[in-house]
């Protein structure tokens, strides 16, 4: 593939991904919801580009999210784990051999980024989070543990996306930019 289409396809997932973004501004439940499904569209890049094409269209959705997507939030979250994740996963799974490491190492990451993106938002951006400490330390506790829960749906997902594209998808989509 020449590099023009490379970046023309990169251009195209970014757009789309920051479009995705966007619908954060219909409902405040989709802040949640539009960072996992943006991430998702950097399957097509890694598999038909690599990890370094991945990469840079990851930071450019990220640049344009924090940039010109009103909510933080969704940003944050989309930057500190949903959009590189993707990424990351394909390369474990390629190159963790061991299960119990795998998983080990995904809920590690995991964990400390979502940390991280809870940080950012409060002490960066200022978003409060009184309300949900309100209900007691208890309930964070439960809610850390319903995130993990998320991440094992999201790491599924991920998979049957990515075995759906190689199956199904990966020779049409070779086909448009072959030309």
């Amino acid at each position: 593939m020449r590099e023009s289409t490379k970046a023309a396809l990169g251009g195209i997932v970014s757009a789309l991904a920051v479009i995705v973004m966007l619908v954060t501004y219909l409902s405040p439940l989709l802040v949640y919801t539009a960072p996992p499904f943006a991430g998702i569209l950097l399957i097509l890049i890694v598999n038909e580009l690599g990890n370094k094409w991945a990469v840079g269209t990851y930071v450019s959705i990220s640049l344009l999210s924090i940039f010109f997507i009103a909510d933080k939030e969704s940003a944050v979250f989309f930057t500190m784990f949903f959009g590189y994740y993707p990424i990351l996963k394909l390369w474990m799974d390629a190159h963790l051999k061991r299960r119990p490491i795998r998983i080990i190492a995904k809920l590690f990451i995991f964990n400390v980024s979502i940390a991280a993106a809870v940080a950012i938002c409060v002490f960066v951006f200022h978003i409060p989070y009184d309300d949900f400490t309100e209900a007691g330390f208890v309930m964070v506790g439960v809610f850390w543990l319903m995130l993990n829960g998320l991440l094992v749906v999201y790491d599924f997902l991920v998979t049957t996306l990515q075995r759906l594209y190689e199956n199904r998808l990966k020779k049409s989509i070779r086909r448009i930019f072959r030309h």
